[in-house]
């Protein structure tokens, strides 16, 4: 029999329950052992999940785990990500990698000198929708790219950010509905189009007012490809809508709503494209969108990425989310912020 690697969970929140959902659909991995700062929180979580729990992170650090899941509020991903480097182990970090990106750079750069791996977490990039869009992109079949569109419409209840006092600060959730809610789409708007080359930004708080950081902000992007494209994120759209991704170019255009493909049309018509608008039209039963609930998704997009990184570690393949394609989000996200803040256009080199 193969041997299995040994997951640890950092942060036993929300999150934390997609990642041992996740693991459990692995015949490669096993849930291990958890941390938490709360040890009652961990002991419960341990328990649910028939795994040990540490009583610090350096007893999980030092035990037999072989690579860990960071599941912590989004400020506190280095403080855990660096030392689990350092220990030699493999991690998989939830999205941001980190609320700045001089502190994704200092985590990427230590987990790149201590030879582990580490995944970023955009679960997103393992649907098959994504993947069939990206295959298009690599193929050249949008022609010259002419515009790209990046679109959250959510809502989060007051609630949301009163039951978690981390949620709604720059210090610990880095952002508001672009840098927590935003971040996938905007990745997905990157993974298809490439790298901005400009961004203006602005952002405001129409319905949450108590919190420091938005709920709601747009920004014009022009890429390096040429195209132009905007990005639109909030939490303040009632009831939630699916998030929405258009590209368009010289030879053809898609939409992607959700996880499903909802617009497919090209010049050059290929026998294959009738079978991908028709299975984007075919109800599915039940779809995961965290539109209008944050927990309203599923775990498989996690448990395909813990199963690459699981067969990395296992077998040395590369990783489709490393640490490298985490930071672009960022850096993206943190300059819509600088533009917002400053009242001007932020270059990028």
């Amino acid at each position: 029999m193969s041997r299995k690697v040994k997951y640890g969970i950092i942060g036993t929140g929300a999150i934390a329950q997609m990642h041992a959902q996740a693991l459990t659909g692995i015949e490669q991995a096993e849930l291990f052992m958890v941390f938490d700062i709360v040890t009652e929180r961990a002991k419960a979580f341990a328990e649910q999940h028939n795994c040990r729990y540490a009583g610090s992170l350096e007893e999980l650090l030092q035990s037999e785990v072989e690579a860990v899941t960071i599941a912590t509020p989004s400020g506190l991903h280095g403080q855990c990500v660096i030392p689990a480097a350092k220990a030699g182990k493999h991690i998989l970090c939830e999205k941001p990698l980190e609320v700045t990106v001089s502190k994704t750079n200092d985590l990427i750069r230590v987990c790149e000198s201590n030879n582990v791996r580490l995944s970023a977490v955009f679960q997103s990039r393992f649907c098959e929708s994504v993947k069939t869009i990206r295959q298009a992109v690599d193929e050249e079949r949008f022609g010259q790219h002419v515009l790209g569109s990046a679109s959250v419409r959510w809502y989060r209840a007051p609630e949301y950010y009163a039951n978690a006092g981390w949620r709604g600060t720059w210090e610990l959730d880095g952002g508001g509905a672009l840098m927590n809610q935003g971040i996938h789409t905007v990745d997905l708007l990157l993974y298809f189009n490439g790298d901005p080359r400009e961004v203006t930004g602005r952002f405001t708080r129409i319905k949450h007012k108590g919190i420091e950081v938005e709920d709601t902000v747009v920004a014009m992007v022009q890429f390096k490809n040429g195209s132009l494209g905007t990005i639109e994120a909030s939490t303040a759209c009632a009831p939630g809508f699916p998030r929405r991704v258009e590209l368009s170019g010289t030879k053809g255009s898609v939409t992607l709503e959700g996880d499903r493909i909802v617009r497919w049309e090209f010049q050059d018509e290929r026998p294959e494209d009738n079978v991908i608008r028709e299975q984007g039209a075919a109800p599915s039963g039940p779809r995961s969108s965290g539109a209008r609930d944050p927990m309203g998704i599923s775990s498989e997009g996690h448990r395909r990425q813990l199963q690459e990184l699981t067969e990395a570690i296992l077998g040395g393949h590369r990783l489709t989310a490393p640490g490298s394609e985490g930071k672009r989000a960022v850096e993206l996200i943190c300059a819509v912020y600088e533009s917002a803040r400053t009242g001007t256009s932020i270059n990028f080199l």
